[in-house]
C-alpha cells in the first residue's frame, strides 16, 4: 500500500502486459468507496483478460490488462506520490484517476505534467473541469447537477413547495459545487433559499442547526457533507417535528445509509451517479443489471456507483484505445472528445470546449418500504416518489 513516496502496490498479475494504475483510498475517511472503485475496476480487468486482452494496433496484441493500484490514504500528498510513482517508476499504459473530487484536483497537475491523460471517474466537483486541466477525461454529472433533479422532481410533484433550506460541508469544492447549483437552479425556478448554513465541525450535534431549520418552515430541505456528517443531519432531522415536503441528502444513495437508519430512512431522497435497477441499452459491456449480477458473485457484496463509475472509465478507456490504435495519450485525449458511447453506467459525451461531461444525467432515489427505488426521472423510475416527507 501506499506511504508516501516509499510505497508498495497491488498487483493483479505478472508479465507482459498493458499496465492501468490508479490510486485509491484503499484506508482513511474515503476508503469505503475507494473498495468499491478497485473492485469495479479489478472487475473491468478481468472482464477484459477473460475475453482475450486489450487490441491495441500500433503494439499488435491483443494483450492482457494488469493493474497496479496504490493506496492514496484519502491524502492528497500520498494521491500525488502515488501518481509519480506510477507514471514514473511503474510507467503505466493508462492512468484511472482516485476517488473524491479533492484527490482528483491534487493528481490532476501531476498528469498533466506527464502529459498524461487522467480517466476521471470519482471527482464530480465543477472545479475538475473548470481548472483547465487539458487531459482529464470526466464521466460524472458535475456537482451542480446533483440536487436540480431531485428539485425538478418535488416541483412536479408539489407545485406549492417553495422555501428550501441547504445545509453543506463547510469544507472542499464539491459540497460548495453542490450547494452553488442548487441555489442557482432555484432561482430560476421561482424557489426561494430560506437557510442556507455549513455543516458543524466534524463529531459536533445537529440539534441546534436542526431547530434552526424548522423555525424557517422550509418545503424542501437539502444537505451535502462528508457521509458521516449527512448520517448525523439524518438522525437529527428525524428525532425532532420537522416538517418539510422533501428531504434530499448526498449520502441517501449509498447503501450504508439504510443499513444505519434503518425504517428511519424511509423517505429521504438522494441523487445518485448509478443504480443496479438502471435500465440503460448499452452499446458497449454488460448491462447494469448483468453488471451488478457479476460483480455480488466476484465480491460477495453489491456494487454501488463508486464501483459503476470505475468500472465505465475502464469501458471508456478500453474503448478510446481500440477508436485510436494506440496507446499515445494525446491521440486518445482525442478519441475521447469525440466519443459517443452508452455504458451500463449512462451515456458518455463531452463539451467541446469546456470537457465537461454533458451525456451523463444523475437519477434520484429515495428509501422506501422495499429498499431503496430509482424514483426519476420518471422514464428509469422503478417507484414513485412518497412526497411529502414522513419521518
Amino acid at each position: 500500500m501506499c506511504t508516501g513516496a516509499q510505497a508498495t502496490p497491488t498487483r493483479d498479475r505478472a508479465g507482459p502486459a498493458i499496465k492501468v494504475g490508479a490510486a485509491l483510498s484503499l484506508s482513511g475517511p474515503f476508503a469505503a468507496h475507494g473498495r468499491q472503485a478497485h473492485r469495479g475496476l479489478a472487475l473491468w480487468a478481468a472482464d477484459v483478460n477473460a475475453a482475450g486482452g486489450l487490441v491495441v494496433r500500433d503494439r499488435g496484441g491483443p494483450w492482457p490488462v494488469a493493474l497496479v493500484i496504490y493506496d492514496d490514504a484519502s491524502r492528497s500528498a500520498q494521491a500525488t506520490a502515488a501518481i509519480e510513482q506510477l507514471l514514473g517508476d511503474e510507467r503505466v499504459d493508462l492512468l484511472i484517476g482516485p476517488y473524491s473530487s479533492m484527490l482528483t484536483l491534487a493528481v490532476a497537475p501531476v498528469a498533466q505534467r506527464h502529459g498524461k491523460v487522467l480517466w476521471n471517474h470519482g471527482g464530480a466537483s465543477d472545479a475538475v473541469a473548470r481548472a483547465g486541466f487539458r487531459g482529464v477525461v470526466s464521466l460524472l454529472s458535475p456537482a451542480s447537477h446533483y440536487f436540480v433533479g431531485l428539485l425538478e422532481l418535488v416541483q412536479t410533484r408539489d407545485p406549492t413547495a417553495r422555501r428550501v433550506a441547504l445545509l453543506h460541508g463547510a469544507r472542499g469544492t464539491f459540497p460548495q459545487a453542490v450547494s452553488v447549483g442548487a441555489v442557482a437552479y432555484s432561482r430560476r425556478h421561482g424557489l426561494q433559499v430560506v437557510l442556507q448554513r455549513p455543516y458543524p465541525p466534524s463529531g459536533a450535534d445537529f440539534t441546534s442547526l436542526v431547530a434552526d431549520v424548522s423555525a424557517c418552515r422550509p418545503d424542501i430541505i437539502l444537505g451535502v457533507g462528508l457521509t458521516e456528517a449527512d448520517l448525523a443531519c439524518a438522525r437529527a432531522l428525524t428525532a425532532q417535528p420537522v416538517r418539510a415536503r422533501a428531504v434530499g441528502l448526498v449520502a441517501a444513495a449509498l447503501h450504508v445509509f439504510g443499513q444505519t437508519l434503518g425504517r428511519a430512512a424511509h423517505g429521504f431522497l438522494g441523487p445518485s451517479q448509478w443504480e443496479p435497477g438502471l435500465r440503460y441499452q448499452p452499446d458497449l459491456g454488460p448491462t447494469a443489471a448483468e453488471f451488478a449480477t457479476r460483480f455480488q458473485a466476484r465480491f460477495q457484496t453489491a456494487p454501488e456507483y463508486p464501483a459503476a463509475q470505475a468500472y465505465a472509465a475502464g469501458l471508456v478507456a478500453q474503448r478510446c484505445v481500440e477508436v485510436a490504435g494506440t496507446l499515445r495519450d494525446a491521440v486518445l485525449l482525442e478519441a475521447a472528445h469525440v466519443l459517443r458511447v452508452t455504458t451500463m453506467y449512462g451515456a458518455f459525451r463531452l463539451d467541446a470546449l469546456t470537457g465537461e461531461q454533458v451525456g451523463h444525467r444523475l437519477v434520484v432515489v429515495q428509501w422506501q418500504e422495499e429498499g431503496k427505488r430509482i424514483v426519476w426521472p420518471r422514464t428509469l423510475a422503478e417507484a414513485t416518489a412518497q412526497i411529502p416527507f414522513r419521518p
